[in-house]
């Protein structure tokens, strides 16, 4: 898959099939968009193509709302990639772009760069300045130029529309394992391992300490977890918090790896969220923070050893 800019020189389309959207997650509602681009494509002997934006939108037209991304720019490029799209195409997203009247979104930036034969877009697409272009517009705008539409319903699971935002609020109430369902993936986040004060070592259960990439991480609390370390998967448990039998203030994500005993310090590793155990606890001394460490790592073993099929939430 090539990455390139809306601007770059690199662009030679004759014609391709394109799919459009912020995307933050690719969830199982993007993975369809995607996917029918990709067949799409192969059946008219094109390409297919993702349009997508950075930064988010968000961060240019509301930043106050300080919306937290699921996913960063690069594990994006990563997960469309896996998809078997042709092109990753992004458009630097300003101030001066969001401003853009929508008919001259889609005659100046989709037609003229990208040379459309078909778009593929969500039942809720909106584009142009404020989102003023709807699919009724696109539809009139696909008639007078000359390229198909295809609009997609959203994917509903367990009565739930999947969205983004589905996701961030199941994330950050903890609720991880309820969110493969709509991820279509264990939810992970990045980071390089860092030095931390060594207290899990004193414990007996040295952990990786890691600042996340991503700017979503999970509620408070005790994690199953699996660790991605150069591309090959290590059971773990992980604590997300500020460790508070500590009185510690930062919030931070450490992670003790299951017979696991190389130095991984300054190293990148994803962690991936499976369960969640249990509220982070302040114990009143550290032979009861150890006991319960003890407990929190025979049960992660037990949940481990379950076949995804059945595993269930806690």
């Amino acid at each position: 898959m090539q990455v390139l800019e809306i601007n770059s020189a690199e662009f030679d389309f004759k014609n391709s099939v394109i799919t459009i959207g912020s995307f933050d997650g690719i969830h199982l509602g993007h993975r369809r968009l995607m996917e029918m681009a990709k067949d799409s494509a192969a059946e008219l002997n094109s390409v297919s193509v993702v349009l997508t934006f950075h930064p988010h939108p968000s961060r240019i037209i509301n930043p106050d709302a300080k919306i937290k991304l699921i996913t960063t720019f690069e594990k994006k490029i990563e997960l469309i990639e896996e998809i078997g799209i042709d092109y990753l195409v992004y458009i630097a997203f300003t101030a001066e772009f969001a401003g853009m009247q929508p008919e001259d979104f889609i005659k100046n930036v989709i037609v003229k760069k990208l040379n459309p034969v078909k778009i593929i877009v969500g039942h809720d697409f909106g584009f142009g300045v404020n989102k003023s272009g709807n699919i009724a517009l696109l539809d009139k705008l696909s008639n007078e130029i000359g390229f198909k539409l295809e609009v997609v319903e959203p994917v509903i699971i367990d009565n739930q529309i999947v969205s983004s935002t589905l996701i961030r609020r199941l994330v950050v109430t903890g609720k991880v394992c309820a969110v493969k369902r709509f991820l279509g993936r264990d939810y992970s986040v990045h980071g390089r391992v860092v030095k931390g004060c060594g207290r899990g070592r004193q414990l007996g259960y040295p952990t990786a300490n890691i600042i996340p990439e991503e700017e979503l991480f999970p509620k408070d609390g005790v994690y199953v977890t699996n660790i991605g370390i150069n591309g090959k998967l290590y059971d773990s448990i992980t604590n997300v918090g500020s460790n508070p039998t500590f009185d510690d203030i930062e919030r931070r994500i450490e992670t003790y790896i299951f017979d696991f005993d190389e130095n991984l310090y300054d190293k990148e590793i994803e962690v991936f969220f499976l369960e969640r155990l249990r509220e982070e606890i302040k114990f009143d001394n550290i032979n009861e923070l150890e006991e319960r460490i003890k407990k929190d790592i025979e049960l992660a073993g037990l949940i481990l050893k379950r076949s995804y099929k059945k595993r269930h939430c806690l």
